[in-house]
């Protein structure tokens, strides 16, 4: 790879790292947080949840290794294996949303909008600019610009770490005590974005497809525990 190639994933490999680094911090403060917090959810759900957070963790850090290990020598993927991974990487957004029951990709109504507490408001104005962000860099990716737009999915992970969700659940209760408002929801589209650009960037493609598919099953799982009370 000539050297004016080197650079942009260079780059992609450097943000990658920051972005792990977010998102195995965020995950183990969630881990410390919610164990003594076990009575408030079915008994079986922190153990399953704090087992589960370290295997992400891991996954995670093996993967964003990889992304490193290939920041010399990938060529970012074309083809079927690029559209799958970047539908799956918007798809997160969706999957996500579905711990506040699916919006802002539900209808609703300004004045129902506008009636909303601000930081709630802020959070779904977020989302859909979110998933609007990563819908463009997807074409962006497909037309050819790959480095830019794995370098603005990366850019785009670290916007989505600002404080958003002021959702009264152990999940959130420090962050709103001592930020208040939490960056915890889209810990699982950081996941998305890293399994995903391993995945193009060849650090085994259909393992960690397979975990970004994972990742939007998980967090949809997760946000329809929550939306019908059976978890909080």
């Amino acid at each position: 790879m000539a050297a004016n190639d080197e650079v942009p994933l260079r780059r992609v490999a450097g943000l990658a790292l920051v972005v792990f680094a977010a998102a195995a911090v965020l995950a183990v403060k969630a881990a410390v947080d919610l164990w003594p917090q076990r009575a408030v959810f079915p008994s079986w759900f922190v153990p399953l949840f704090v087992t589960g957070l370290g295997g992400l963790v891991l996954f995670l850090a093996a993967v964003t290794r990889g992304i490193w290990r290939a920041r010399r020598y990938a060529r970012p993927a074309s083809g079927a294996l690029g559209g799958v991974v970047w539908l799956l990487v918007v798809a997160s957004f969706v999957a996500t949303s579905s711990v506040h029951q699916l919006y802002p990709f539900r209808t609703l109504t300004a004045e129902d909008f506008l009636g909303l507490d601000p930081v709630l408001r802020f959070n779904l104005i977020l989302t859909g600019v979110g998933f609007a962000a990563a819908a463009g860099l997807a074409v962006l990716y497909q037309g050819g610009r790959r480095e830019g737009a794995l370098t603005g999915l990366f850019g785009l992970d670290l916007l989505l770490l600002v404080p958003n969700d002021a959702c009264a659940n152990p999940f959130n209760a420090w962050w709103i005590a001592h930020l208040g408002a939490s960056p915890l929801m889209f810990v699982p589209v950081l996941a998305a974005s890293l399994f995903g650009a391993g995945a193009l960037l060849g650090v085994h493609p259909r393992w960690n497809l397979l975990c970004l598919a994972a990742a939007c099953g998980g967090v949809a799982l997760l946000g329809a525990g929550h939306s019908t009370h059976l978890l909080w």
